[in-house]
């Protein structure tokens, strides 16, 4: 499937990714530098950072089998972020700045006290690893149908490419591939959504409306609407918590100022919106011209699941040649930017919050630095191993799997983590005995309770279908976990009163930072921003080049226009950067006391 010019592609784009590391990684002179980029960095590339990390392969896997089975319906699990995300916009997003601290686990310290950040590094830490994992499988299988290369040596070479990126980068290199990768992924994706509605098999829009199985316009085929509208409560609920927790503060923390980390909710908020509508067409399109028979004989290496194949299926078929390694090469980078958020957060969590508290508390920057490039490294290999492991053992198609571990896992965690940031009078122990509780919850009701027990109401009668089944368990898990955690979170507070005079001080200083607005970047940093920016565009320019030069490539003459289209995008918006940074230097700068 693979041609000469897609494998120079992607050749390009790991030496441009490896070459961002560099460039980057001369800035990495303190651990705030490698775990937040110092903090001093525009919205519009954390912005951008923050949208990136929230999708990534499982985006062209995962949800493109359930689009090719199931149709529009998937649609509803993006759109379930709409509302979580706006709260972030109005209440959160600016709590999560003025918390000025590394790692989001110091937050914890701060709010709850040393044991609560202990539990929750030891809690949280496996859960990140197993993520990881799983996020490394998902574009391990999106590669091994690209590549027709057996899934377990895909996922060690990626894992590889991805503990690499992250060592060498840190914060700084990851927002910046990211913001030129997004306009790759989004480019392309464009590109091959028109060009397969184009093929004379599809016949537009209005023809693949026709030519789609009846099963996509029939939900109830699959479920009833009040399990679907339960379902999609249920993604509300959990994501509500999620997107607020305070383990969701680390892209916030990278941004220069309050107004910044509130401007940077723009790319998460329309990216949730119409992201959903451009991932969906090409799968949508496999689902019209392919049955699941057809999808097993073209993708053996996908076991029980080849129809998560559908967009790499439609995109080999229309995309010029060089333009399918361009699009594998802007999918491993959403998913470097995902991945590497989950190793950098697990570094973070080992090396901030255990080993210089606890272990070393006099240990230098420097030497720190040198300890969490060496964890990097370790928790690559880690992740590397759990994707092998996933990849031998999972049942679940990849849409199903990541929506139970999301709940199970997380929501425990993020209930009290989230209600901690709005209010104050719970004792020390209130976090961690309410994540113990939700885990026990998560787990009962996932394995003690069965959807045969509420066959008795009258909106959930049986029998049930599978997706009914997969559907009970995730709103039976999301309603258990938070009742429990909420009612036992706020029971709590009858015990504040008598929390240790020195916890209540502590608490009592953090709501004072949540209060106090952070002020924009001394006239130096303002300087050393606007080189970053410059940087960046300069970086756009090279890719964009590169692109542009794939003219070259023989296709046919309309094409050949997807590679000026999808580089002349990314050289513009490089030469816009360089030209605002230029002028930005040249002036004089004026900015208060930064924090």
């Amino acid at each position: 499937m693979i041609t000469l010019y897609d494998y120079l592609s992607i050749g390009f784009y790991f030496v441009f990714v490896v070459t961002v590391g560099a460039v980057f990684a001369r800035r990495n002179k303190s651990t705030s530098d490698y775990f937040r980029g110092g903090g001093i960095m525009p919205w519009w590339m954390t912005g951008v950072s923050a949208w990136m990390a929230s999708f990534s392969a499982w985006t062209f896997t995962g949800a493109a089998g359930k689009i090719f089975t199931q149709g529009f319906y998937v649609v509803l699990l993006y759109w379930a972020n709409f509302v979580p995300y706006l709260v972030v916009y109005f209440f959160t997003c600016y709590r999560f700045r003025r918390m000025r601290v590394v790692t989001p686990l110091e937050a914890i310290r701060l709010r709850y006290g040393a044991a609560t950040q202990q539990f929750v590094t030891w809690i949280r830490l496996p859960f990140l690893l197993l993520f990881g994992g799983v996020g490394l499988n998902a574009v391990g299988v999106f590669m091994s149908g690209a590549f027709d290369l057996p899934l377990p040596t895909i996922i060690v070479i990626l894992g590889v490419m991805v503990t690499f990126v992250s060592l060498v980068g840190g914060a700084f290199g990851v927002a910046a591939s990211d913001f030129v990768q997004m306009f790759l992924v989004v480019t392309i994706t464009l590109v091959i959504s028109a060009l397969a509605l184009a093929q004379p098999q599809v016949g537009g829009l209005a023809g693949l409306v026709h030519h789609l199985p009846a099963q996509h316009f029939e939900w109830g085929e699959f479920a009833r609407p009040q399990f679907i509208t339960l379902w999609f409560l249920a993604l509300l609920t959990n994501n509500l918590f999620y997107l607020n927790t305070m383990e969701m503060s680390s892209k916030f923390l990278m941004t220069r100022s309050d107004a910044h980390a509130r401007k940077m909710m723009v790319f998460p908020l329309f990216g949730t919106l119409l992201g959903p509508l451009m991932w969906m067409l090409p799968p949508l399109v496999a689902a019209a011209m392919y049955s699941p028979a057809q999808m097993h004989a073209i993708f053996p290496n996908l076991g029980q699941h080849p129809e998560e194949g559908a967009f790499l299926l439609t995109a080999h078929n229309v995309l010029p040649q060089g333009m399918l390694g361009l699009l594998i090469a802007g999918i491993f980078g959403a998913t470097l930017s995902n991945l590497d958020a989950s190793v950098n957060q697990g570094v973070g969590i080992l090396v901030r919050n255990f080993y210089l508290p606890v272990i070393n508390p006099q240990c230098p920057e420097k030497k720190l630095l040198i300890i969490s490039k060496l964890c990097t490294a370790l928790f690559g290999v880690v992740v590397i191993v759990i994707g092998l492991v996933v990849s031998r053992l999972r049942t679940l198609p990849l849409f199903d799997l990541l929506n139970q571990l999301g709940v199970s896992l997380w929501l425990p965690l993020a209930i009290p983590l989230c209600l901690g940031l709005f209010y104050k009078r719970t004792p020390p122990w209130s976090s961690w005995t309410t994540m113990l509780i939700g885990l026990t919850m998560s787990f009962a009701m996932k394995f003690c309770t069965r959807p045969e027990m509420v066959a008795g109401l009258p909106f959930l009668h049986g029998p049930f279908k599978p997706e009914e089944v997969t559907q009970y368990y995730l709103f039976a898990t999301v309603a258990g976990v938070s009742l429990t955690c909420i009612g036992w979170f706020f029971f709590t507070s009858l015990f504040y009163d008598a929390s240790p005079p020195a916890y209540k001080a502590q608490v009592e200083e953090f709501f004072t930072r949540l209060k106090t607005p952070v002020e924009d970047l001394t006239a130096a940093q303002v300087q050393e921003n606007h080189k970053v920016v410059g940087t960046i565009g300069l970086l756009c320019m090279i890719f964009g080049s590169f692109v542009l030069l794939l003219l070259a490539v023989p296709n046919e003459p309309m094409k050949r226009l997807a590679f000026l289209f999808c580089g002349g995008i990314v050289f513009a918006v490089g030469w816009l950067l360089r030209r605002v940074s230029s002028r930005q230097l040249a002036a004089p700068q004026k900015a208060a006391p930064g924090q």
